[in-house]
């Protein structure tokens, strides 16, 4: 393993350690009222409880008295989920239960928890300056409380009074769908709405899901898509709110953690989005707002589920961007090489399988190069002698010592940095394979064989009771693995000792803790490439022929002549 080589795994390793996992929050433009009071109307189910309650802006969203009505509560199963709604809100969910994802406590995934069931709350600032929530209890307009949506599409509907004129809310649950339909019937409030735009939120993000929240924390985040981009939240540090506000045309709002999404998306663009983050307790928290123009369809799609690529994709509002590929420039090598293994997946259900064979075909992919390489490392070892004695040469001449070693690779024909070529054509690989293997839903949970049960987290074997500082608190058995190839593949690429010996084998081991929190996935591909590049450097390849033969053995040849 050469110079060069060392250094561009030195690089990804850099790379990879210092990949930013920035939760960036875009925020538009709920409107804030006018005056010192908020008019907050919540719709009547009973006489007691008829006319609108005023109370002050400082607690906008304070709990609504359970008391007011009895809370209605409506079952809905259609075999990708099983949801509790209630009428709250004209319909928030209170629980979303995942029927194909668990949890690591084997525990089915629920996106809904204490922070966010006041979610879909819709508001709007009224003609007089008032902002106005309809957060109370709605009436239920479908008798059902148990709705099997499992073969045919259902709708609930939801209705309370503003001023004596009717507001309705519609849900239409699919079969064997995350997206649910959401209209709104505003047509007779259309006078009564400030600059004829109202809010529909979600509200408290999402819950954890996974066993290393502190990992899954650096990737909660809430997102707004706006004019065809990608607007992404502020990182929250320091224990310090985020807000930011954005107007124009908005294709989705969302929240999401490490492998789940809850989008609103409008079948007309919307006029503005905002995202406000905070920390509670250790938890990232985002609220997300959509802001719509009160003329038109008020239409919208809700996905709950999966960040699952082909599912996210098939909806048509790119909300596979908020999946986190990596850097933008390496996004398209993260979608073809999850495109590549979901094809292979197809025909191998084994996706520690489908890894191998990936390694395989990379490697033959990339063997004109790798060879091209090896053979250019090998005549740079044979000229380390003549090296040297340029060295000497010209030990107090830096200037002449650089052009004539350089006249020397021109000679013997060696190019100095062709043993890099293939590994910086890797390197877009393996940190786009680091940014799949951790975010990527398909494999999370995905497993091998023996003690490699999860593709997506360290092979752990055991804990240990303290930690240690790049290696963490706990051993893996691929990371030592593959450390053993890299050192065999430094020994067959490396001079007998030297500087360059010794360096190698400090990459190693710092690669062999470093490698030792990730993923077990990336772990496997790169244990099986460096076997590959074993077997080819030392079976496969044949040492490279000399430009001209060295002036000794032509002295001795004139010499018989």
């Amino acid at each position: 393993m050469n110079k060069n080589t060392l250094l561009a795994f030195f690089l990804i390793a850099l790379i990879m350690v210092l990949t930013p996992w920035y939760l960036k929050t875009v925020s538009p433009v709920p409107q804030e009222p006018a005056g010192d009071t908020t008019l907050v109307y919540r719709p009547a189910l009973s006489p007691e409880v008829s006319s609108p309650e005023v109370r002050p802006t400082s607690t906008p969203q304070a709990a609504i008295p359970k008391d007011y009505v009895n809370e209605k509560i409506i079952h809905v199963e259609n075999g990708k989920y099983s949801l509790e709604i209630s009428n709250l809100n004209g319909g928030s969910f209170k629980s979303f239960i995942l029927s194909e994802y668990d949890k690591y406590d084997s525990t089915l995934v629920n996106l809904i928890y204490e922070k966010n069931q006041n979610n879909l709350l819709l508001n709007f600032v009224s003609v007089e300056g008032d902002l106005v929530e309809l957060d109370g209890f709605w009436t239920l307009e479908t008798p059902s409380q148990k709705i099997d949506a499992g073969r045919t599409s259902k709708t609930i509907i939801f209705s309370t009074v503003f001023k004596g004129k009717t507001i309705t809310r519609s849900l239409t649950f699919h079969p064997q769908s995350y997206s649910i339909d959401l209209e709104l019937n505003l047509d007779q409030i259309r006078n009564s709405v400030s600059q004829a735009r109202y809010n529909l939120s979600w509200n408290g993000g999402l819950p954890t899901t996974e066993k290393n929240q502190k990992d899954e924390y650096n990737y909660f985040k809430g997102s707004a898509n706006l004019g065809g981009g990608l607007l992404k939240p502020k990182r929250l540090k320091n224990g310090e709110p985020v807000t930011a506000e954005q107007s124009g045309q908005t294709n989705w709002v969302s929240v999401q953690n490490k492998y789940f999404i809850s989008a609103i998306i409008p079948t007309q663009p919307a006029k503005g989005a905002a995202i406000k983050g905070r920390i509670d307790g250790n938890h990232p928290v985002y609220n997300v707002t959509i802001t719509q123009n009160i003329n038109t369809e008020n239409k919208y799609r809700l996905y709950l589920g999966p960040l699952d690529f082909k599912l996210v994709s098939d909806l048509g509002v790119d909300l596979e961007k908020a999946i986190d590929f990596g850097w933008s420039p390496l996004r398209p090598v993260g979608k073809l090489i999850i495109w590549s293994l979901k094809i292979l997946h197809k025909a191998i259900p084994n996706y520690g399988v489908v890894l191998i064979i990936f390694s395989v075909l990379l490697k033959i992919l990339l063997n004109p190069l790798t060879k091209k390489s090896f053979q250019s490392n090998r005549r740079m070892q044979d000229l380390q002698p003549k090296i040297a004695i340029l060295k000497e040469k010209y030990k107090n001449d830096s200037q002449k010592m650089n052009k004539a070693q350089m006249a020397l690779f021109k000679e013997e024909g060696v190019n100095p940095m062709g043993g890099c070529l293939p590994m910086l054509l890797q390197m877009p690989i393996l940190i786009s394979l680091f940014a799949v293997f951790r975010t990527t839903i398909e494999f999370r949970g995905a497993p091998f064989i023996w003690w490699i049960n999860d593709l997506s987290a360290p092979d752990v074997v055991f804990s240990l009771p303290f930690s240690i500082p790049i290696y963490g608190s706990h051993v893996a058995i691929l990371p030592i693995i593959m450390g053993v190839t890299m050192f065999l593949q430094q020994k067959l690429m490396s001079p007998a000792g030297g500087q360059q010996k010794i360096t190698g084998y400090f990459m190693t081991g710092f690669f062999l803790l470093l490698f030792n929190s990730f993923p077990s996935g990336l772990n496997l591909y790169y244990t099986v490439f460096n076997a590959l590049t074993i077997i080819q450097q030392k079976y496969l390849t044949p040492a490279p022929s000399a430009k001209k033969l060295p002036l000794a053995a032509g002295k001795k040849q004139k010499h018989k002549k």
